[in-house]
């Protein structure tokens, strides 16, 4: 398949950094957010909104489109799982304003740090029935399908705390615009009759590899689409681009010290492992005696669940008053028999 002359679209699609805002004191924590929820900033308006895990959000619209947001992590929250401040800038705004619109809003307002997310996509006028019939490697695809209509599929794991590296998506843009009320900004598409949309989403371990003030490259970006790409379809061979990966082996220095004490770190958890898959199999749970012997970091208790951990320490702890009790009795019983 030549998808040459049938590409409607190339570049990206949703942007997320890492990031800091340059006039915090300035700006938002002089605004009275209990008394007014509507701000204007140049050409946007923005507005706060409540998430989980962040002392809150701001939202950048520009005529009545959100383009893009704003979130301001809570450092006080109990969260397993820390993050940072970051801005995200949503598909709408790369619709209807251009790199540069979008470079100067970031690079104005805010100190980037580093890439946590971007996606790269591809819209062509072929049906997307055709274009599946150009992947392999089915079997590490998933399917959903909405009445009767294929909508998406994913190549690699969707799931983003099980998958840190990529994702690709493959699904019906008109079906797409449609579900989500999107005709004003694809008045264009809507006149085709097929738009099948590929998307390569980089995550987090991919993505800070990747310069914030450098990702607005079409050309760089089609080489790193067309390498991750070229392991499931040949289509993208029209490109004459080099192949980008954006995987960098850690480069880690260590001395024969730390090797030592790491490898004496591992023999030692080696042997506990051992001994603990042993108690497993003569009907204990290692896990409840370590919980008993108090063998238990608070992070771990917070995972999983204070409260449980609390009950099952009390519950062992009143089993082994009780066995000291039996113990202390049958001793006693002994004792007597044998001197009375």
């Amino acid at each position: 398949m030549n998808i040459k002359e049938n590409i409607i679209h190339f570049g990206l699609d949703h942007l997320e950094i890492f990031w800091t805002f340059k006039f915090e004191s300035e700006m938002f924590e002089k605004l009275d957010f209990d008394n007014s929820n509507y701000w204007e900033l140049e050409d946007y308006s923005f507005t706060k909104n409540e998430v989980p895990k962040y002392k809150y959000k701001i939202i950048f619209t520009k005529d009545n489109y959100s383009l893009f947001a704003y979130y301001k992590w809570d450092i006080s929250s109990n969260s397993i799982i820390k993050s940072k401040d970051k801005i995200v800038v949503y598909s709408t705004a790369f619709k209807i304003l251009n790199y540069k619109e979008i470079k100067y809003f970031l690079e104005w307002y805010f100190k980037l740090i580093k890439c946590f997310r971007f996606d790269i996509c591809i819209d062509i006028n072929i049906d997307i029935n055709l274009v599946l019939l150009e992947f392999t490697e089915l079997h590490t695809w998933k399917e959903y399908i909405k009445s009767w209509k294929i909508e998406t599929r994913y190549i690699w794991d969707s799931n983003k705390y099980k998958n840190k590296r990529q994702v690709i998506r493959i699904y019906n843009k008109i079906l797409d615009i449609r579900e989500k009320n999107k005709h004003k900004l694809y008045k264009s598409y809507l006149i085709e009759d097929f738009i099948t949309r590929i998307e390569l989403e980089v995550r987090s371990e991919l993505a800070k590899n990747v310069s914030p003030y450098e990702i607005f490259n079409d050309i760089a970006l089609t080489w790193v689409f067309k390498n991750y790409l070229k392991k499931h379809t040949k289509i993208f061979d029209i490109w004459g681009t080099d192949n980008i990966t954006l995987y960098k082996k850690p480069n880690k220095k260590i001395t024969e010290e730390m090797y030592q004490s790491t490898l004496y770190r591992d023999k030692k958890f080696t042997i506990a492992l051992w001994h603990m898959r042993s108690i497993y199999e003569n009907w204990y749970c290692p896990t409840r005696l370590c919980i008993w012997a108090w063998l238990i970091q608070e992070n771990t208790k917070k995972f999983l669940d204070n409260d449980i951990v609390e009950i099952i320490w009390e519950i062992e702890s009143e089993l082994k008053r009780t066995q000291q009790i039996k113990r202390l009795k049958w001793k006693t019983s002994n004792f007597e028999k044998n001197h009375g």
